[in-house]
């Protein structure tokens, strides 16, 4: 098993070097992923994008802050409680956030089309087996 483990490190370390790494990570963490969300409607306060993103109230009011400068997203009060607020995406975020989404998507075309069909449905089909196994795994 130590074997197989070592191989097994070895592969996540080379996967974390190739270029398809440097160009979904954003889509993870930072802002990208805070402009996703919000492109997607599935988070509109920044205490929906904390739980959502799994990151601080204070990460979120950074992430905030710099979309703002940036003119990526808005700010609202909220009509009905004053002390809370809606963030939104300005057309030149929502633009911006396209055109990342639709590079990475044709990235992922790209690559997926390079593996062929029978590997990408085999590789999927073990990335969810091992998803569903991580989800219930535990370290005691």
């Amino acid at each position: 098993m130590k074997e197989t483990k070592e191989v097994f490190l070895k592969q996540l370390q080379t996967i974390s070097k190739l270029d398809m790494m440097k160009h979904l990570t954003p889509f993870l963490y930072g802002e990208d992923a805070m402009l996703l969300k919000l492109y997607v409607n599935e988070a509109t306060t920044p205490k929906l994008m904390a739980e959502t993103l799994g990151i601080t109230k204070g990460r979120v009011t950074a992430l905030m802050n710099s979309l703002r400068k940036k003119d990526y997203i808005s700010v609202i009060v909220n009509k009905e409680d004053a002390r809370s607020y809606n963030l939104e995406l300005t057309p030149k975020g929502s633009s911006y956030i396209e055109g990342r989404f639709n590079f990475i998507s044709n990235y992922f075309d790209t690559l997926l089309d390079y593996i062929g069909l029978e590997e990408s449905k085999a590789l999927i089909m073990l990335l969810e087996v091992v998803i569903d196994k991580v989800k219930t795994f535990e370290v005691k």
